[in-house]
């Protein structure tokens, strides 16, 4: 099977059969998590359907959790797919007769979950605990080796103020590019996972370094820091602590971007909180930032409250702050109804039409929109036939 990949991988490059290019001005996207790549029957399915209901760009979930949906020499294949088999790979092979752009989703900075550790000794969980992001309240010194302490609801997440972390996220970002003839590379997770996290002991060595203080010391105690140094020196110290962690996330960002685009041909874009103000101090993504220089082609921010005003509310507030144009909104299938969805899937079709030009939509997810009958259907009659393209 991977021999049979890889021989018409080969062939599509030399006689440029790839994907179509779908209209750029109307995009209609949906995320395709993970666990529908592990078998060549999934994907097939997946495929057609996307066809079927005519979605312009596929969003391909392939690294979950520091591990692969694809050929990977870096980082171990995820747990629960056959041997040699590369989904990624025939998800491509599969589609290149019809007109989608695939973008190869990955999890930059998330890289587990569970409560039990991977099985794979080779997964950076085993490999480089001391890249973890850490909580305020934890001796770094003193961590359990199931790393319990540095959870938050979500699981373990790297630190992107490390250097190593950057270089090895280079390498698996060059051996996806390198290996798979993609329309684009999609970044999730490209965060902190809370504003008790950053306190990596490097990252906490280097704001001393700039600061004097260990960030730790205002950050644990409040109010014994306050009694020292005063509520404005307080005020001061944690926004010169959530500039410090904004800047250094940016600063990755920016690398990670400039050596995509310096060697590959494709679009970036990154799933992005809705919020601007909690994005920039309670997970320091200062992702509008991020589309002013350039950085990302699209954002994609995460818009899923099944609440119409708090949506729009947040649009309006992001339509403010960056280019319609490199907006593709999120929208969520598995928390509202499919008439409050699909009536916010419209709306982003309707702003478009009536000159602010977002770039699209992508819904999330996949899994919501093909067991759903009553979904199908309208997301048929209320966006293709007002598009035209039935």
């Amino acid at each position: 099977m991977k021999l049979f990949i890889n021989i018409l991988l080969l062939v599509s490059c030399l006689i440029g059969i790839l994907p179509l290019q779908a209209n750029p001005d109307n995009v209609r996207g949906i995320w395709i998590v993970r666990h529908n790549l592990k078998t060549p029957e999934n994907i097939d399915a997946m495929l057609d359907f996307a066809k079927q209901y005519q979605f312009t760009d596929l969003f391909v979930q392939v690294r979950g959790r520091g591990d692969a949906y694809y050929n990977s020499h870096y980082e171990p294949p995820a747990e629960g797919l056959a041997d040699g088999f590369d989904p990624l790979g025939y998800l491509i092979v599969k589609s290149h007769n019809h007109n989608f752009r695939i973008h190869a989703w990955i999890n930059v900075l998330y890289v587990w979950s569970s409560e039990k550790p991977p099985q794979n000794k080779d997964h950076l969980f085993h490999r480089k605990p001391e890249w973890f992001v850490y909580p305020t309240n934890v001796d770094s010194t003193a961590v359990d080796s199931n790393y319990s302490h540095l959870r938050n609801e979500e699981g373990i997440f790297l630190s992107p103020l490390i250097d190593g972390v950057r270089e090895h996220t280079i390498n698996v970002i060059d051996d996806i590019l390198a290996q798979y003839p993609l329309d684009g590379l999609h970044f999730d997770y490209i965060r902190f996972p809370g504003y008790n996290f950053g306190f990596a002991p490097e990252a906490r060595q280097d704001f001393k370094e700039k600061y004097i203080l260990d960030p730790i010391d205002f950050k644990q105690d409040p109010e014994d820091f306050a009694a020292s140094y005063g509520h404005a020196g307080y005020d001061i110290f944690f926004s010169r602590w959530g500039e410090f962690l904004r800047n250094g996330l940016s600063t990755f960002v920016d690398s990670l971007t400039t050596h995509v685009n310096e060697n590959y041909d494709v679009i970036l874009s990154a799933a992005v909180k809705p919020d601007l103000h909690k994005a920039h101090w309670r997970f320091y993504q200062e992702w509008d930032k991020w589309v002013e220089h350039g950085w990302i082609d699209w954002a994609v921010p995460m818009n899923y409250t099944p609440e119409s005003d708090r949506f729009n509310l947040r649009l309006e507030n992001m339509l403010r702050a960056v280019n319609p144009a490199n907006l593709a909104m999120g929208i969520s299938l598995y928390n509202q109804s499919p008439n409050a969805a699909i009536k916010k899937t419209h709306d982003i079709f309707k702003l478009s039409m009536n000159g602010r030009s977002l770039k699209g939509f992508v819904l999330f997810s996949y899994d919501q929109i093909s067991q759903n009958r009553d979904l199908q259907r309208m997301y048929t009659d209320k966006i293709l036939k007002s598009e035209g393209t039935k």
